[in-house]
């Protein structure tokens, strides 16, 4: 079958619920072409009684799609509450090695906690971000996370398929991922460095080193921390 991209808009305007989501249309059209052309690049638990994947040439198939990729879009990044019971031996050794309390233990564990909760939101923030900036030019998001390994797609110059995949830090990629972008179109760009500054670099993040195609939108620390300051007071005020 053909990839019809007006059915896949009107089958996304569907699952849209305000305009925020409908300005997404565009980009899930465009994912949906990608897949039709690429279907190898779908990534997709299938399920004991329905082992077949979506087929985005498909009414069936982008309703399905459509239906995670709005999904995804209005899950929560806001930071989760803790979850894991801390290993009291922690405290044991932190007392012992480095002379804390065990109050000042009791507290250092939580605040830990809460700081990885922050932590694993970044990856998506930042997503959201760039998204945020780029949602009017030739970059499309892959909201959802059904297309393997990559996160925003979009064409260059010569109407060539580009994929690209974002990441927080440079030591956040795991080895699958980067396996499977070893030898394809998918790019790869990480905001930060994992550690220390090293003599000479000029800075801990990586904006100036965006690919070519995603610069000259704006995209930068200071205007990342407004975004994330402000998505984090506007989901603050649902809970």
């Amino acid at each position: 079958m053909i990839f019809d991209k007006e059915k896949a808009k009107d089958i996304a305007a569907d699952h849209c619920i305000n305009d925020e989501e409908r300005a997404l249309i565009p980009s899930f059209a465009e994912v949906c072409s990608f897949l039709s052309e690429f279907p190898s690049e779908l990534s997709w638990k299938t399920k004991k009684n329905n082992p077949i994947k979506p087929d985005p040439n498909t009414d069936e198939g982008l309703n399905i799609l459509a239906s995670k990729y709005f999904e995804s879009y209005r899950r929560s990044d806001f930071p989760a509450e803790p979850s894991t019971v801390p290993d009291e031996m922690v405290s044991v050794i932190m007392e012992q090695a480095y002379g804390y309390t065990a109050e000042e233990c009791k507290r250092i564990k939580l605040e830990h906690q809460y700081s990885m909760c922050a932590e694993n939101c970044v990856g998506n923030l930042l997503e959201r971000y760039i998204n945020s900036k780029l949602s009017k030019s030739h970059w499309n998001w892959c909201c959802g996370e059904f297309v393997r390994a990559v996160d925003f797609i979009g064409r260059n110059e010569k109407n060539e398929w580009i994929a690209l995949q974002i990441k927080n830090r440079d030591n956040s990629e795991n080895s699958s991922s980067s396996a499977i972008r070893d030898g394809t179109r998918i790019q790869k760009w990480y905001r930060s460095f994992s550690k220390d500054t090293k003599k000479g670099r000029p800075s801990f993040t990586r904006w100036d080193k965006l690919p070519p195609l995603m610069q000259g939108y704006g995209l930068n620390e200071e205007d990342f921390k407004k975004f994330v300051t402000s998505y984090i007071a506007k989901e603050k005020t649902k809970k």
